[in-house]
């Protein structure tokens, strides 16, 4: 089974550290993490605009989209949204654990 990467933990490191690229480290894609750390989050622009993807592609998974536009350096999709259960199909289904 793939190892896929964690959509709420990746938003909780570009609030936190996103200006150090620590997002971006996080899902494997370390060159523009670097820039992005160099650059000190694009003067927090850059930083804004992952964050607002990130928080929107989770709640559009909550809400019962499988396939989100944030990947990780693999092309995966991220897991999780927003809550612990989600929308899916029109049904109410156990998203964490």
């Amino acid at each position: 089974m793939e190892q896929r990467k964690n959509r709420i933990f990746a938003l909780l490191l570009g609030v936190s550290l996103g200006l150090l690229g620590a997002d971006r480290f996080y899902l494997g894609k370390w060159r523009t993490g670097l820039l992005k750390a160099v650059t000190i989050g694009g003067l927090g622009l850059w930083w804004f605009i992952d964050n607002a993807l990130l928080m929107v592609d989770a709640m559009l998974h909550t809400f019962g989209r499988d396939t989100g536009f944030i990947k990780d350096s693999e092309g995966r999709n991220l897991n999780y949204g927003l809550s612990f259960w989600r929308i899916k199909n029109g049904q109410i289904v156990r998203d964490w654990f």
